[in-house]
């Protein structure tokens, strides 16, 4: 796992033996600045990640309860992976690692288990129990992911 995120690795990478340049040096220094908040989001996220996911599953429960019975341990299995993903794309600043290392595999399973629709459910309600646990400058960091992962699902449906 590269420790850069994508931009700047190639930034670097494509400066070979210049400076960087203005457009450039900004990448770098809004990727320092915000790093302090981006690794806050990651411990909150990590501390509370497993409590997020059970809130959602509880409230998908009141409209799925049969499916939540049945594959509830899978759901909070995938879910919690999800966050963890995007815990490290936070952390990363990197929205392609997110979508390189985790769409694809979710897309792949859900497809196959059917389940797009109800898992719209289950990532909506945890796009909001993170709107209402974590203060708003972590939660606004983690919508996009989860903006993905509801774009993802819904294309399908």
């Amino acid at each position: 796992m590269h420790t850069l995120n994508h931009k700047l690795e190639r930034n670097i990478l494509e400066a070979d033996g210049r400076y960087l340049d203005t457009q450039e040096l900004y990448l770098l220094e809004n990727y320092i600045q915000s790093y302090t908040t981006r690794l806050h989001t990651y411990q909150q996220l990590r501390d509370n990640g497993e409590q997020l996911v059970l809130q959602s599953l509880r409230k998908m429960a009141k409209t799925y309860p049969e499916l939540i019975q049945q594959h509830g341990q899978r759901c909070k299995y995938d879910m919690t992976e999800v966050l963890r993903y995007i815990a490290l794309s936070i952390l990363r600043d990197d929205e392609t690692f997110f979508k390189e290392q985790m769409t694809v595999w979710l897309d792949t399973i859900l497809l196959a288990y059917k389940r797009n629709q109800h898992c719209v459910v289950a990532y909506r309600a945890l796009q909001e129990a993170i709107a209402t646990t974590l203060p708003s400058n972590n939660a606004s960091l983690v919508r996009p992911y989860l903006e993905i992962v509801l774009q993802t699902l819904q294309s399908h449906a």
